[in-house]
């Protein structure tokens, strides 16, 4: 499949499930957030897609944008004590934030390399 032939939603959703987004077989990734050199399948350059810190900075504004707001509804509804709030809330917060922050990467990089136009 050539890059033209690839549409952004499934260059972005390759990118989510850490997939080529090229070919859509290859691993995007070796390990959590550590990029593989390039794709096993294709041969795509995955180097050129330097994400930097651009997945975190989605990553944390999804979950300020859903998690903050389920945090107030829970303290207005059960109000429960500082220490209980803060047991739930910082685990809770924490495994989204590293659930979600390498298929945010994935997703990520499948824009740049749409947006890029390199084969």
């Amino acid at each position: 499949m050539t890059y033209n032939e690839i549409s952004w939603p499934k260059a972005l959703v390759r990118g989510f499930f850490r997939r080529c987004p090229q070919c859509g077989e290859g691993h995007l990734f070796q390990g959590y957030l550590r990029p593989e050199e390039k794709c096993f399948v294709c041969q795509l350059n995955f180097e050129s897609l330097n994400a930097d810190d651009g997945p975190a900075y989605i990553t944390m504004g999804l979950v300020c944008l859903f998690i903050v707001p389920l945090f107030f509804i829970i303290q207005a509804l059960y109000q429960p004590s500082m220490g209980m709030a803060l047991l739930v809330s910082l685990p809770l917060t924490l495994v989204v934030i590293l659930g979600l922050l390498p298929l945010i990467k994935g997703a990520f990089m499948g824009a740049l390399w749409k947006s890029r136009g390199e084969n």
